[in-house]
């Protein structure tokens, strides 16, 4: 099963039965401080650029509201499974609300292998973060190969262009979330969209997906990508 909804997908969320998702994995909007001005170089700006202007840099995200709203789909909170690409001004937001409600959390990284070689005075930025939380009832599966918590490849530049999409993910990890938190034919959400990387990866390995998108262009661009 695959289905794309378009549309605000906290109200969307809202009409998705309690019990009828298995696991949210999704890249929600990030919030990234811009406050160094002249210290940042050219990438940097570039891509703070590009992600304000899809409107995927968003102060105003309430991490703790969107949570509280992922819990109400799952039948039972020791059933909770989510994946989450973030900040790191987010980190302590999810982790914050990972242990108010008991429940298991984790940070790893993708590190780029490829990250812009002007860096000024600053650390390369070539690690992006992302949260996992889970209840109790919720086994992380995979194996050895796919329970790192780093991942490491190249910045995918290709299909960056190609769909136009400033945070694409790769395949590969995406691919491994659904490994480690969810079986065959169980049911993956993805709340922000974008460009449909989560929608391809659940075709890819036989789950069943439903994608939130807000944006009449990503919605087109993911709806032809997982379709095709």
């Amino acid at each position: 099963m695959i289905e794309l909804r378009k549309g605000d997908c906290l109200e969307i969320m809202k009409k998705i039965p309690k019990g009828f998702i298995d696991a949210v994995i999704t890249d929600p909007p990030y919030e990234i401080s811009n406050s160094t001005g002249g210290m940042m170089d050219r990438d940097n700006r570039n891509f703070i650029r590009e992600v304000d202007n899809a409107g995927m840099c968003k102060s105003n995200f309430n991490v703790e509201n969107f949570l509280n709203l992922s819990m109400e789909l799952f039948s039972h909170k020791n059933k909770f499974c989510g994946v989450f690409f973030c900040s790191m001004k987010q980190l302590s937001n999810y982790i914050c609300w990972a242990e108010s409600n008991k429940l298991q959390v984790g940070v790893g990284v993708w590190h780029k292998s490829n990250p812009a070689p002007l860096c000024n005075y600053k650390y390369l930025n070539d690690v992006e973060y992302w949260v996992y939380i889970k209840g109790n009832k919720s086994k992380i599966l995979g194996n050895y190969h796919t329970k790192s918590m780093v991942y490491k490849s190249q910045i995918n530049k290709k299909d960056k262009k190609l769909y136009n999409h400033p945070t694409i993910k790769p395949i590969e990890i995406l691919e491994k979330f659904l490994t480690n938190h969810t079986t065959e034919e169980q049911t993956v959400l993805d709340p922000f969209m974008g460009s449909g990387s989560t929608g391809v990866a659940c075709k890819n390995l036989n789950r069943n997906f439903i994608g939130i998108e807000m944006s009449s262009e990503y919605f087109d661009i993911a709806t032809k990508r997982i379709n095709e």
